[in-house]
């Protein structure tokens, strides 16, 4: 049996568009002291934000060009120090991408996703 074919670039947006609303999901309510406290959410966010990456660096020069509101190159640069570097991680960055970046990535590739159909994966 050979290799599957490539994802397309679109499913590799779609797959962060499904982890940023996962994080989302997670994090909702959740204050800094039950996030910090709590190893199960932590983990959880860090995985999605690794797949966040992993996905971002998938992603073409000319998808990235063409959609300069999405960060690809912090996402990449959080999941290598993630998967990496995950005893050293600062948690307290993490917090701050969940309360700041998260809803406009969401917004961003929602966006770009209206009118679309859904990729397969």
């Amino acid at each position: 049996m050979g290799n599957p074919a490539p994802k397309s670039q679109d499913t590799y947006l779609h797959d962060m568009l499904e982890a940023a609303r996962l994080i989302h999901a997670y994090m909702a309510g959740v204050a800094f002291e039950d996030f910090w406290h709590n190893s199960e959410k932590r983990d959880a966010v860090a995985l999605r934000i690794s797949v966040l990456g992993e996905s971002a660096g998938k992603i073409d020069r000319a998808t990235e060009v063409a959609l300069p509101a999405i960060p690809f190159k912090s996402l990449r640069g959080m999941r290598n120090r993630i998967a990496h570097d995950y005893g050293a991680v600062d948690f307290k960055i993490v917090w701050a991408v969940t309360q700041d970046e998260i809803d406009p990535l969401i917004a961003a590739l929602e966006e770009y996703f209206k009118g679309r159909p859904t990729p397969k994966a």
